[in-house]
């Protein structure tokens, strides 16, 4: 959203900039108002072409203050002064109006704010811009191009009165334009998404984020309420395993290895992308985190703690060349503090198993025209590559019912670790007592899931029975399965009491479909302040 933001900014640039190169208006390069808007158009260049990188954002935040102070003095002091000049007109209603209104409303909503020691920077450069006017005032070279730079005319003393209180408001605008609150805790919160997801690594995350999807980057706006959090990017349809090698590859700044054991087996190639340079925390082992995943982002989180502390035997005995990665080594991960599961099927789920269950007709079980259209679109993102990979290293594999338990199996609840799952369901309960998939809820693409999931009763391959209680469902997960792990240590989630690690709080079940956790995708659900509450009840865990 930022770089469309951005880019829009740019046209509105460039129409007065296209009017002042063909008046060859040299005079234009003295004013402030005219250095701010070129700046803006250079940020917003690079906004546009790099993202928010690190190195972008104080050239964003200085070009933003700029126009800000430059829209405050023209409606505060120039316009007073000369009251018979128009300046809201023209190539001026570009450079004193649109583009500083729409330049500053991006950066306060849809950009990350930079760290509180550029807030100098603004007032530095206006008055090193100020000094230079001065100075050429009073040799004469220059007339204005401001009233308060006129040394000659109004006085030494006036001037310095004038610097003084144009600095002081640069201080304050810049404070303003720049206010990001102190971090409300040392905890990081590492975010990870769900089959056909995406991250702060992806492209399409800067133009349309997974965590707020049409309502705006929900990572981005945590951050600028004082909480460290990061959106990991892995593999959309890669298996746990996959997923949990590329995710300690970007949290420690390495190489992706899958394992040599694995690779080979699994037959694909060993070493994936190297994120040396790049990785989404500093000195990660040194810090304090909370796992966040979304979906199979909950099984992808739980497989990683589990190798991170434990390491992976098979690994370690097949690895005999000294190549072996220190993740399948094991002993880290001592601060991890929870691990928080939404709309996971960390049991699996029908959705993939009712398909294979030869005594369960699915084409009797009718569904709208308008729904079967729309289930493509999630038969397709579930649907492995082909890329030669055998089926048990995709994300399809792991989320059949026997293979989720299986998983489960060896993976480890630490007594050290606080454990939290939101089930979702989007199902209502009918006159005849069964749930049914409420249509005003949950997204089409899922009605067609949702109905057979809502009327599936079977069992799976390894004779696992599914009984009625796997019926409701948010469209994809049953909300059963959405709990905690089966024959782990649970409880029910209740506000204000003392919690216990190594116990799996099942929080209250959120009546929505999957895709709200996201925000929504034809029906827009706000998420910012849910997660915004979410993140400070975690925050407070010791």
């Amino acid at each position: 959203m930022a770089r469309i933001a951005a880019l829009i900014v740019i046209i509105f640039e460039i129409i007065p900039l296209s009017v002042t190169i063909r008046k060859k208006d040299k005079e234009c390069f003295k004013f402030y108002t005219h250095i701010s808007n070129w700046l803006c158009l250079l940020s917003s260049a690079l906004l546009a072409i790099f993202g928010q990188a690190s190195w972008v954002m104080p050239i964003r935040y200085l070009s933003v203050c700029m126009l800000v102070i430059t829209l405050v003095i023209t409606v505060v002091v120039l316009l007073p002064m000369y009251k018979t000049i128009k300046l809201f007109l023209g190539r001026n209603l570009f450079y004193h109006l649109i583009c500083p209104v729409l330049t500053t409303l991006s950066y306060i909503f849809l950009e990350y704010h930079v760290s509180t020691i550029w807030m100098i920077l603004p007032v530095c450069v206006t008055l090193f811009y100020g000094l230079i006017m001065i100075y050429l005032n009073y040799k004469d070279k220059v007339d204005g191009p401001y009233p308060f730079f006129k040394i000659n005319k109004i006085g030494k003393r006036m001037t310095a009165i004038w610097v003084v209180v144009i600095l002081s408001v640069t201080a304050v605008l810049s404070g303003i334009v720049g206010y990001k609150p102190a971090n409300k805790c040392e905890t990081k919160f590492i975010f990870v998404h769900g089959l056909a997801g995406w991250g702060s690594y992806d492209p399409l995350y800067e133009y349309y984020s997974y965590w707020g999807m049409a309502g705006g980057d929900s990572i981005m706006y945590l951050n600028n309420h004082g909480y460290e959090c990061y959106a990991a990017s892995v593999d959309p349809t890669g298996s746990a395993w996959d997923r949990a090698c590329e995710l300690y590859a970007q949290l420690y700044g390495t190489r992706v290895d899958y394992g040599l054991e694995h690779s080979e087996r699994c037959n694909h190639e060993r070493y994936g992308e190297d994120y040396t340079g790049r990785g989404l925390i500093k000195d990660f082992d040194g810090c304090t985190y909370i796992l966040i995943g979304h979906s199979f982002g909950g099984a992808t989180i739980r497989l990683f703690s589990e190798i991170l502390r434990n390491g992976c035997p098979e690994e370690t005995e097949y690895t005999t060349d000294g190549s072996l990665s220190d993740f399948f080594k094991g002993g880290k991960g001592d601060g991890l503090v929870a691990i928080v599961t939404l709309a996971a099927p960390t049991n699996g789920t029908t959705a993939y198993d009712l398909y294979e269950d030869p005594d369960f007709d699915v084409d009797s079980i009718y569904i709208d025209e308008e729904y079967l259209k729309h289930s493509d679109a999630v038969s397709n993102a579930s649907k492995p590559p082909e890329d030669g990979r055998i089926d048990e290293d995709h994300a399809a594999f792991d989320m059949h019912i026997d293979n989720a338990l299986a998983l489960n199996d060896r993976i480890t609840t630490f007594d050290d670790v606080y454990y939290f799952a939101i089930p979702f369901d989007s199902t209502y309960v009918g006159d005849d007592g069964k749930p049914h998939p409420d249509p005003d809820i949950t997204e089409n693409i899922f009605m067609r899931n949702a109905i057979l999931m809502s009327e599936y009763t079977g069992s799976t391959a390894g004779g696992y029975e599914i009984d009625e209680s796997w019926q409701a469902n948010d469209g994809l997960v049953n909300t059963v399965s959405a709990g905690a792990p089966i024959g782990a240590p649970s409880a029910e989630y209740v506000d204000g009491e003392s919690l216990e690690k190594g116990i799996w709080y099942v929080m209250p079940v959120i009546h929505a479909d999957h895709m709200s956790a996201q925000g929504g995708l034809t029906r827009f659900v706000s998420v910012k302040p849910k997660y915004l509450e979410l993140v400070k009840m975690l925050s407070k865990l010791k």
